[in-house]
């Protein structure tokens, strides 16, 4: 179920790598797998897959997330899972 998508994005300046299908960075389960905050399809997939694991259910709640990790991310917060932690930690509504 995809509840977020590249064009629920509010920013435009991500690059866009092709990924195959199977990568860990687009795939799977939020996990050690490195992450980049300047790609857009893995913020698109680490978004989607943490509101179906947090069970939020509105487009703006990704944006939220989306703001966050475009604008306050710390460089030390760089794989998926520590992503994970940090935006639980610092989401508020």
């Amino acid at each position: 179920m995809i509840l977020f998508s590249k064009r629920n994005l509010h920013y435009t300046d991500y690059k866009w790598t092709n990924y195959t299908q199977n990568d860990p960075r687009v795939n799977g389960k939020p996990d050690a797998t490195p992450f980049a905050k300047d790609e857009g399809n893995e913020v698109v997939y680490l978004i989607n897959k943490l509101m179906i694991l947090w069970d939020y259910r509105f487009a703006n709640t990704g944006n939220k997330m989306e703001k966050l990790i475009h604008d306050e991310l710390p460089a030390e917060v760089s794989t998926q899972e520590d992503v994970q932690v940090w935006l639980k930690s610092n989401l508020k509504f």
